[in-house]
């Protein structure tokens, strides 16, 4: 799974700023060995809508890589 740094900027997309909150949630979760921590940020990554804004990431990417985000937390 690539970083976010190949996300494309389009003219509407998800809000730069949320994604990559999101994006270092799942990293702290990622490198936790808490289970509870990690279902935590699981469900908040699957219950999570991004606001779409003006210059934002592309939102097809964003959702991809949350899907896989979702399937690693597991």
């Amino acid at each position: 799974m690539s970083d976010h740094q190949g996300f494309t900027v389009v003219l509407r997309g998800y809000d730069i700023g949320e994604v990559e909150e999101a994006m270092e949630r799942f990293r702290t979760a990622r490198a936790s060995t808490d289970p509870a921590l990690r279902a935590a940020v699981r469900r908040e990554l699957t219950d999570r809508a991004f606001r779409v804004r003006v210059r934002g990431y592309d939102r097809a990417q964003v959702d991809e890589y949350f899907r896989q985000a979702i399937d690693r937390l597991a």
